[in-house]
């Protein structure tokens, strides 16, 4: 069977299930194929395919930029800049219009079920031969079988949580009420195809877990060179980054001590594989294949060929696509995006202590800023508009006249060496399980663990550690804002926690709590009109 042959029945699957060809006459197929795959060399596709169809299949639509994006946006941590234009739903999206269809959340639905029907047909496949569709296979072989089998999972479960945390409420509200459609199985007919059970929210949330715990128990804890694939040493998930997605998924459920679990074995039994010894910029400057030592799992870009990029994040980063030389110097590699909506809401910049007052005009970047690493490396200040010929556009506004006061910007992506576009994205970070395990020991009672934790990720950042004394739940919140801003965690982070969402610079009386509707977006109208079930 040639490689064309064996990617074409995902094409048709893609098209089939994702509501987007909605003729009958489509489904009638003339020569239906016999078998997706012909050895387990051929079904490394299956895995691949699902990877592709989450980060690279399109560079201005994949779960990567835009689930980044939308909820960077709605959360409190950025302000939309003033006279702003672009080809986005900017003002939706900041102003959490979630009643509206907007081209940014029927992206996110339309590309996790495209995930999800890929990854269905090659379980269905693996079902419907008893586990195994190959025949006599060596240990090697049998590994190799299991692992795919595991990832297999593991996108699943990746595809529903983005679907979860953007259409459905938090769990615990509205658990029995149906919200999305439930899909395990792969359908040939097409009553079947339009009429799928409508998952409620506990129902979705049983599968994420189990696709994740299915995924833990199957993946490696590392690649094995001469055993796995050559491929699968970068960017795919092992065991570790199941269990922290398991992480995320408890503690959203609020299953407390099995998120800890989960966070104390990606601690305590990853065998050196991950640490926080390197700056942090080293895990936003990966345009090889290779991966800052803190990150757990990444979307691969640095392949030349698919020359992609998650570019929906140019709407909230400082700097372009094109940038070279990790973005350093001008003119020397720093590339400025001419299009922007988005950087650091100067509310958040004083509660985190990197500006004195600039909601009140005191634009004054702190000392603790300029010593800390995060901020030197993965931020950038850039002071008002200058519109005079050779004004340095890496230390002045030079695009929107608007900006007359100094912004901080985002400035983590395509920092890679040599061409921006092909800098891998970190997805899962150890700084993220430190903080993540901070806040629950903290709960828990374990204030000196607690501690612990957050002077590991202020060290590794360059600052001086804090007390026992000193420590309270806002330290935490504020060092995650300053570790992970603009990477799609602050509201996640905020609803798992229970905790309100402020409104920042929008000029909101009052902040939202986690239950708020306003978080809970607007299922695409060709789904509802299309699915019987709906």
């Amino acid at each position: 069977m040639s490689k064309l042959s064996s990617i074409l029945p995902l094409t048709f699957i893609i098209c089939l299930l994702t509501s987007s060809c909605a003729d009958d006459d489509f489904f009638e197929l003339k020569n239906p194929p016999t078998k997706l795959w012909e050895s387990i060399e051929e079904f490394e596709y299956a895995a691949t395919g699902a990877y592709w169809a989450a980060f690279r299949r399109s560079q201005w639509s994949n779960l990567v930029g835009g689930p980044r994006l939308l909820k960077t946006v709605q959360s409190d941590i950025v302000q939309l800049l003033p006279s702003t234009t672009g080809d986005i739903p900017f003002e939706e999206m900041y102003f959490r219009e979630s009643v509206k269809e907007i081209s940014k959340t029927k992206d996110i639905f339309v590309n996790s079920y495209r995930v999800i029907n890929i990854v269905n047909s090659a379980l269905q496949f693996l079902e419907d031969n008893n586990g195994n569709p190959f025949g006599n296979l060596n240990t090697d072989q049998t590994k190799n079988l299991r692992r795919i089998e595991g990832e297999l999972y593991f996108m699943r479960g990746y595809a529903y949580w983005s679907l979860a945390t953007v259409f459905m409420p938090i769990y615990g509200v509205d658990n029995n009420k149906p919200y999305l459609p439930l899909r395990t199985t792969f359908e040939e007919k097409i009553n079947e195809i339009k009429s799928p059970e409508t998952g409620t929210v506990s129902q979705i949330y049983e599968l994420i877990v189990s696709d994740f715990e299915q995924a833990k128990l199957l993946l490696p804890e590392r690649f094995e060179d001469g055993v796995h694939h050559p491929s699968y040493a970068f960017g795919r998930a092992n065991a570790f980054a199941a269990s922290a997605m398991l992480a995320k998924v408890y503690m959203m459920m609020q299953l407390n001590e099995e998120a800890l679990q989960e966070l104390n074995y990606i601690i305590n039994q990853n065998g050196g594989d991950y640490d926080l010894t390197q700056d942090p910029i080293e895990a936003f400057n990966k345009d090889q294949r290779a991966r800052g030592n803190e990150v757990i799992f990444y979307a691969f870009y640095a392949d030349q060929i698919a020359n992609v990029n998650a570019f929906e994040v140019t709407s909230m980063t400082l700097q372009s696509f094109n940038a070279t030389n990790g973005g350093n110097t001008w003119p020397n590699g720093f590339s400025r995006i001419t299009w922007n909506q988005f950087a650091y809401s100067y509310s958040t910049l004083k509660r985190i202590g990197w500006m004195l007052d600039p909601e009140n005009g005191d634009f004054t970047v702190t000392e603790e800023a300029k010593q800390d690493k995060r901020f030197n490396q993965l931020y950038r200040v850039l002071e008002g508009y200058n519109g005079e010929e050779g004004a340095d556009p890496s230390k002045f506004e030079t695009v929107h006249g608007s900006i007359t006061n100094p912004v901080i910007w985002c400035d983590k992506y395509f920092r890679g060496k040599d061409r921006g576009r092909l800098t891998n994205i970190p997805l899962i970070r150890l700084a993220e399980i430190h903080l993540s395990r901070a806040l629950l020991r903290l709960r828990a009672g374990n204030a000196q663990g607690a501690l612990e934790d957050v002077n590991k990720v202020r060290q590794r950042a360059g600052l001086n550690p804090i007390t026992l004394a000193a420590l309270t739940e806002d330290i935490i919140h504020n060092e995650r804002i300053k570790e992970l801003a603009f990477e799609g965690d602050r509201l996640d982070y905020l609803r798992a926690s229970r905790l309100s969402i402020p409104g920042g610079d929008r000029q909101i009386a009052l902040a939202l709590p986690p239950t708020s509707p306003s978080f809970v977006w607007s299922i695409p109208q060709r789904e509802i009109d299309l699915n019987t079930n709906m």
